[in-house]
């Protein structure tokens, strides 16, 4: 039932960007799934560079895998939110696919204009951006506080200074190893050269 209406949404939006299907005609008939807990779909690239929602596929071309608080940041276009997305397979399918939904604008005043007349249609647009700005900044401000709770109060996100913190450690470990070994075998060498010679 939503598949439909979702696929005339895209259709729709496809129509007012245009420019958009140039940049999906290199993967035609390629599938992407979109992971989002506890949602999953599936989106194929039609023949004319369009979108389409896809029934079931087993083995998408590209999948995106997006936290709920990540999706939460990406829509309020957060920059930083881009870089922590999991993309496996194809992953120029799936960049170009994300720069495409990031970059398509919906002309929601002219669709307006059409049923209440343009002067009603640009007061609601002007009313809708600024409650659109409100909206960013509070998912901003609760993707933030969602992230500090994972990291402080119940901990399943590690912080990035604990990774650094790890990193060096191993990287230590190992230099330590490696100079362990080094005297190891200056040692032996010095005890018996021969066994060394003959190794």
């Amino acid at each position: 039932m939503f598949k439909p209406l979702l696929t005339r949404l895209l259709h729709h939006l496809f129509t007012q960007n245009q420019w958009a299907r140039g940049e999906l005609w290199p993967f035609v008939g390629k599938t992407v799934r979109f992971d989002v807990p506890p949602l999953s779909a599936s989106l194929v690239i039609l023949e004319d560079g369009g979108l389409a929602m896809a029934g079931e596929v087993s083995n998408a071309d590209a999948t995106i895998q997006i936290s709920p608080s990540l999706a939460l940041r990406l829509l309020a276009k957060d920059a930083n939110a881009m870089s922590q997305v999991r993309i496996d397979g194809n992953t120029d399918l799936a960049k170009a696919l994300a720069k495409v939904l990031q970059s398509m604008k919906w002309d929601y005043e002219e669709d307006l204009s059409k049923i209440i007349g343009d002067i009603p249609a640009n007061k609601i647009s002007q009313f809708a951006q600024k409650t659109g700005q409100e909206v960013k900044v509070q998912a901003i401000n609760i993707a933030e506080m969602a992230a500090e709770y994972w990291q402080e109060e119940n901990p399943i996100i590690t912080k990035k200074r604990h990774v650094e913190a790890f990193v060096n450690e191993v990287d230590a470990l190992r230099d330590d190893v490696a100079r362990i070994e080094k005297r190891l075998a200056k040692l032996l060498k010095k005890t018996n050269p021969h066994a060394i010679a003959s190794s």
